[in-house]
């Protein structure tokens, strides 16, 4: 799992790197946009096991708001972003998903008192606590687009914990969420360049790590897909596999990017 972590907070890292240092704040037509966070964390008494063993759940989250710019907008835009981190708030028991109209300390509690109920019910198992961790930033803000990030980590049990990120990109004069089809004029063109780049991508990381590339390792024997994620950075598009999306967990984390030169005429001007 820390290697998991490690290659999120790479990929993360190389986005911010092109993207972020020249872009965080912007002159727009109304004033300089610039970004604030949101943070909430709750964390369960220290619990003792009969094995000795000290067990604490803890839920954590910390995404970016927006301020300055076009009321409006940037409302528009905040109001999608708390929604996401909303949405991706994971939960094993369905009575919890019905509060996601709530507030963030509601799914926090909701979350926690999970964990109670299973271990008030599960006395004699051993037990382990739960983590829920999410983080977010801006990845790009330009006169045209505003593009965040958030990432999750989580962990209920089992052999393992559950990590993925969501991109979102917005157009920065109405605060609408961006659709494939607006960055770029022919998807079928991008399948096959993004195709391309996928394998030579994933042949180096084979090398790298000493085992041949197999085609039919990825995908699930399906053709190849683009990913769930898209996020539009300084430099063109950075397309993200979160696990078990492309590939076993086991290949963590999958990505690679497109420069605009790259992708060429098929980008779309509204978003550069």
């Amino acid at each position: 799992m820390k290697k998991l972590l490690l290659l999120f907070a790479s990929i993360i890292a190389l986005a911010s790197c092109q993207s972020k240092n020249e872009t965080t704040t912007t002159e727009t037509a109304s004033a300089e946009i610039k970004v604030d966070s949101v943070t909430y964390s709750l964390k369960t008494p220290p619990k003792i096991t009969k094995d000795g063993d000290t067990v604490i759940t803890s839920f954590s989250v910390k995404y970016p708001k927006l301020v300055g710019g076009n009321e409006a907008v940037i409302s528009k835009i905040n109001a999608q972003i708390e929604q996401m981190v909303k949405d991706q708030t994971f939960s094993i028991d369905d009575t919890v998903q019905t509060t996601k109209t709530g507030s963030i300390e509601s799914l926090a509690k909701g979350f926690v008192k999970e964990f109670e109920d299973l271990a008030a019910e599960n006395d004699d198992m051993p037990l382990m606590g739960w983590d829920y961790e999410g983080s977010g930033d801006t990845l790009l803000i330009s006169t045209k687009v505003i593009s965040i990030y958030y990432q999750v980590y989580s962990f209920t049990g089992g052999a393992h914990g559950n990590s993925n990120i969501t991109y979102l990109n917005f157009n920065a004069q109405t605060g609408d969420l961006l659709k494939l089809t607006d960055m770029v004029s022919d998807t079928t063109a991008l399948k096959k360049i993004a195709e391309l780049k996928f394998e030579k991508s994933q042949k180096a990381f084979a090398k790298d790590n000493d085992f041949e590339y197999d085609r039919a390792s990825y995908f699930w024997g399906n053709p190849f897909f683009l990913p769930a994620n898209i996020a539009i950075t300084k430099t063109g598009l950075l397309f993200m596999y979160n696990p078990y999306e492309a590939a076993a967990y086991a290949y963590g984390p999958i990505s690679f990017d497109l420069t605009w030169q790259e992708l060429g005429a098929i980008v779309k001007k509204e978003i550069r």
